[in-house]
């Protein structure tokens, strides 16, 4: 009858906030826990929630390309592997209630980046701290799975010769808690130049 509104009927077993949720989204979802959505709902521009970590790599002898290249294609073929790193937030109807996580499928030349050290500070540690700190204070953009790569060139060679880069990482606490993160080293991370096999289903 024109001017009523339909009513819709929840699944038993749903709250009536995922319910409106699901009308706009049709995939699984996964409701935060109170203390991963307190980990979002503290986070200033002042006080970010991510954790952040530097890596130094040293390359393989004969490397060729650029490492961010290269990171792109192994994270593309770990991913599978990597659950959190494959998931984005989904806020409810105003706010009632905590966001849930959704699948979403990164935009990898969006999440590895590259950066340069600037001339003047190439081969300089001092440098290299000063732009991961200048890095640090930007907040993860919550349209997008919580997490970023940034690949720093610029790093003089190791004392074998071999060029080394540097990556920073930045991962939200709300969607990585410490025992994940172990897990996503483990799953991203080699131990030797060449990738080891992995068993993705």
């Amino acid at each position: 009858m024109a001017g009523l509104a339909t009513a819709h009927r929840a699944p038993l077993g749903t709250t009536p906030s995922l319910a409106l949720a699901a009308r706009a989204y049709h995939g699984p979802m996964k409701r935060l826990s109170g203390l991963d959505a307190t980990f979002l709902h503290l986070e200033t521009p002042e006080m970010p929630m991510h954790v952040g970590a530097l890596h130094i790599f040293e390359l393989p002898k004969g490397f060729k390309g650029k490492f961010v290249a290269a990171l792109r294609k192994h994270m593309a073929e770990r991913l599978p592997l990597a659950p959190p790193l494959r998931r984005r937030l989904w806020m409810m109807p105003m706010n009632i209630t905590n966001p849930v996580w959704v699948d979403a499928v990164p935009d990898l030349a969006k999440h590895v980046v590259e950066h340069k050290l600037p001339a003047r500070g190439r081969h300089d540690m001092k440098a290299l701290e000063k732009m991961v700190g200048q890095l640090h204070v930007h907040l993860l953009d919550r349209r997008r799975p919580l997490w970023k790569f940034h690949v720093i060139e610029g790093l003089a060679p190791a004392a074998s010769g071999h060029k080394r880069v540097a990556m920073y990482t930045q991962l939200h606490h709300a969607a990585v808690d410490g025992q994940a993160a172990v897990a996503l080293a483990n799953a991203i991370l080699d131990t030797s130049p060449h990738p080891q096999a992995r068993d993705i289903k």
